[in-house]
């Protein structure tokens, strides 16, 4: 494979070089390639509703996206609803090409062209990061880091002193940088193998695992109907005053999953789901409305796995 394949995919976006100065690998499906036999699986993805035309634009398409398969069944996490860094209310079931694959949560990070970068340790041996990083094993970049670091802060942003790199700089940093570590993403290849092949089970210290992956198709999206992005209310203080103090005795006298059950037969004057739900429907295939309560089987039915 050739590098400029790579490179080509990274679009030369500012944030690639911000994540390469940030010490991140790129994880694109040109590198995991030549790291393992790729395959397709299905996977859920959280969004809302600004979010989900933006998702479903990228079909079909080589920049990737973060997504689970696995999650406890925990008042957290995505058996909410709630997105990581999306507001929530929308599931969408996608199937795609495997990127990486982890059994906790890899705080992949995209940059603006879609690229998703992670910690070298997560990309090779999980001790990668503690003793090395990528600029290491390329020291002639150094100089070109400590550049961009004097350029880049609270200093130079008051005073305007140290020059920014040049567009040639700029260029052959993010060349030789991810020359550097897609060489050594190769030399470390058979522990990305062991990540990416063994990951048939949830981390006890993560409420979710994640994928990578690429090449998407969106299968199915569900709305949540009863969520607070959908419905454009909060849980409580857009009802009525009456049923707000009801639903403060039941919680009081009771316990709150009775205020809740409750709450959930009230007619909500400023609730805006149907309106919402009737414009996904309107829009896309595959649509199907569900309520929080429902979030666990509707995950079960579509083959996530949901530990208690």
């Amino acid at each position: 494979m050739k590098l400029t394949k790579i490179l080509n995919e990274l679009k030369w976006e500012a944030s690639a070089l911000e994540m390469c100065m940030n010490d991140m690998v790129p994880l694109t499906l040109s590198i995991v390639k030549q790291l393992v036999e790729t395959r397709r699986t299905t996977a859920m993805h959280i969004t809302d509703m600004d979010n989900l035309p933006k998702l479903v634009s990228l079909e079909g398409k080589s920049k990737s996206i973060s997504a689970f398969n696995r999650t406890s069944d925990m008042d957290m996490g995505p058996v909410t609803g709630n997105g990581m860094w999306t507001k929530g209310g929308i599931l969408v079931l996608l199937s795609g090409i495997v990127l990486a694959e982890s059994v906790h949560d890899l705080w992949s990070k995209p940059d603006k062209s879609g690229i998703r970068w992670v910690n070298p340790g997560n990309a090779m041996y999980d001790e990668f990061s503690k003793k090395h990083q990528i600029i290491d094993y390329a020291p002639k970049l150094k100089p070109l880091k400590a550049k961009w670091e004097k350029f880049t802060s609270s200093y130079n942003d008051i005073h305007k002193t140290q020059p920014d790199l040049t567009n040639e700089e700029k260029y052959y940093f993010i060349k030789t940088y991810i020359d550097t570590a897609y060489k050594l993403m190769i030399k470390n290849k058979q522990s990305f193998q062991d990540k990416y092949i063994n990951s048939n089970y949830l981390s006890s210290r993560s409420n979710w695992n994640e994928l990578i992956i690429s090449k998407i198709k969106v299968e199915k999206i569900a709305v949540i109907q009863d969520h607070t992005k959908v419905t454009g209310v909060s849980p409580l203080k857009d009802y009525p005053k009456d049923v707000q103090k009801k639903y403060k005795e039941l919680e009081l006298n009771l316990n709150k999953k009775v205020a809740d059950f409750y709450l959930e037969r009230q007619y909500n004057p400023n609730d805006k789901s149907k309106e919402n739900i009737d414009a996904i429907k309107k829009k896309y295939k595959n649509v199907e409305v569900i309520k929080t309560k429902d979030i666990p089987s509707f995950m079960k039915k579509h083959g996530i796995q949901v530990v208690n």
